[in-house]
């Protein structure tokens, strides 16, 4: 792995909107993945061959640096966004202007499906196609663009050919859904098959916040959509189902049975993570004879996990003290509306105070271990 380096560990690129109309397999073309306007004339996301009642407005995908009025407009496109956004050559271009060495690719659209598909067949076939397509994106510069696939897990079997597949194509992650999409923790041994395949190809799996109908509090919140404001969606909702997720690797054992299997949390900061671990150790002491955790949760944490923070975030020092520098990377976020423009100044004066050999592990060498770069 390259060490010394300066690397943006949960960037995004905007796919095609044409990407699955033009890829998907003949059985599926009626129910394409894709961008089209209702009949207000909102941008809205296509799902299943139907235009999506959540997901509208995409101008939040790609305004980066725009004042959130403009994002949530019908004057800002998905395919508004500056460069950078859409081509590895541009995407280069960018991170040589802003300092940055390489960057670790996320998808867009691929955060704003899988809560309105319920076949497995088609979510895996959605995910095949976005994984060639980053893979042959980053191909172009493979020491400076890593991709991450997108797996579903809603069929383990699809998703185990699915995860060999991306080892081949020489993807760097597996990114996952934090919200089950067939209703199993993921601490259940029906996804057992996956996590040895994965901890034997040696892919880290991410868990990424997504957008998704029946949101955490949705039921309190009922008018929230990408129409409205997304105030208590993004500070709040998207934390949940990754905390969530997060405890069910520790209470079911994965990281017990599959101990060099790497687990990332990303987009949900780092200010958390001391409290966290601190309560699952509490607990596990109490309860823990009940799971399948045979140590305290935090033994794992220290040897499996990474956490993705923001890079303003004035605990990034204390939770590193608490836990380790060697646990936490950081991210852009770009080109999304929420993203950090200036990102890598602001991160070395909220990391200044640190010694330099753990700033250097959050810059880049953390992002180095986690993905094998």
């Amino acid at each position: 792995m390259q060490l010394g380096r300066i690397v943006d560990a949960d960037g995004h690129i905007l796919e095609p909107p044409d990407l699955w109309e033009k890829n998907l397999p003949a059985k599926f073309k009626d129910r394409t993945l894709g961008i089209a306007r209702n009949e207000e004339g909102t941008e809205c996301l296509v799902v299943n061959g139907r235009i999506s009642e959540f997901t509208q407005g995409l101008g939040v995908a790609s305004s980066f640096g725009q004042p959130g009025e403009l994002a949530f407009s019908n004057k800002f496109s998905y395919m508004h966004a500056p460069p950078g956004a859409y081509t590895p050559h541009d995407r280069v271009k960018l991170l040589d202007t802003d300092g940055i060495d390489a960057a670790v690719l996320y998808p867009t659209l691929g955060l704003l499906w899988e809560g309105e598909v319920n076949d497995p067949g088609l979510a895996t076939a959605y995910c095949h196609v976005y994984n060639e397509w980053i893979a042959d994106f980053c191909n172009q510069y493979p020491d400076r663009l890593y991709g991450v696939a997108h797996i579903s897990l809603m069929d383990v079997d699809r998703a185990v050919v699915e995860l060999k597949q991306a080892a081949k194509l020489g993807l760097k992650s597996v990114m996952l859904t934090p919200w089950p999409a067939n209703g199993k923790a993921y601490g259940d041994t029906y996804y057992d098959p996956f996590w040895a395949t994965a901890q034997d190809v040696g892919l880290p799996v991410g868990l990424h916040v997504i957008a998704r109908p029946n949101f955490h509090g949705s039921q309190w919140y009922d008018h929230m959509t990408f129409q409205g404001s997304p105030f208590y969606f993004l500070s709040v909702t998207l934390g949940f189902d990754i905390q969530a997720s997060f405890v069910s690797f520790f209470e079911g054992g994965v990281l017990e049975r599959f101990p060099r299997l790497k687990l990332l949390c990303l987009e949900v900061g780092a200010g958390w993570v001391p409290h966290f671990i601190e309560r699952l150790d509490s607990k596990w002491q109490h309860s823990g004879f009940m799971t399948a955790c045979k140590r305290p949760p935090s033994e794992y944490f220290r040897r499996q996990v990474w956490v993705g923070a923001d890079v303003d975030e004035s605990m990034i020092p204390a939770a590193s003290q608490r836990w380790g520098s060697d646990k936490f990377f950081w991210s852009t976020d770009f080109p999304h509306f929420d993203g950090f423009p200036q990102a890598l100044q602001t991160l070395k004066n909220t990391i200044k105070s640190m010694d330099p050999a753990d700033q250097q592990n959050i810059l880049g060498d953390n992002a180095a271990r986690a993905y094998d770069l």
